[in-house]
Order: structure tokens, then sequence, then C-alpha cells
């Protein structure tokens, strides 16, 4: 039988380090292809700046929620009709 040893009482804890939160938001564009046009450009300029080095670009997670809201945006379906009576 194996037994494991218990862990030094005098070992700090590991804590993980914190996840970036723009990361959360700029996954969810990974693999998706934006409409010809301003949002196109918007999110190739906010690549470039992202992938510009290592702090990233400066780009905030505003810039890259406010991407993402105006692409839904342009997604929505329009309202049904009410079926006529």
């Amino acid at each position: 039988m194996a037994t494991e040893a218990p862990a030094a009482p005098d070992a700090p804890e590991a804590k993980p380090t914190p996840v970036d939160p723009r990361l959360k938001v700029l996954k969810k564009f990974h693999g998706k292809f934006l409409p010809k046009g301003v949002l196109r450009t918007r999110q190739a300029a906010l690549m470039t700046r992202w992938n510009s080095g290592e702090d990233h670009g400066g780009v905030t997670v505003e810039e890259l929620k406010a991407l993402l809201s105006d692409w839904r945006g342009t997604r929505e379906k329009p309202p049904r009709k009410p079926p006529a009576a």
C-alpha cells in the first residue's frame, strides 16, 4: 500500500495567477469571421495591437466588449410579425 506523505505545514499555498479578463472577451472572436466593413477593420486593428507586445498594445476590456456588442447587434434577427388573426 502506498501512503501519501502529509504536506509540509510551512509550505505556502500556491495561488493561481489571475486570468486576464480581456482573454474571456477575446476568445469569443476566435475562429469567427466578421463581415466586411467597419467591424472587421476594428477587429483587425485591435488584433494588430494585441499581438504587438507583452502588454498587448494597451487593448482594454471596454474596447473588446464594445466590439463584441456591436457585432452581436448586427447578428440580431428582426422581430417576428404577429400572425394575422
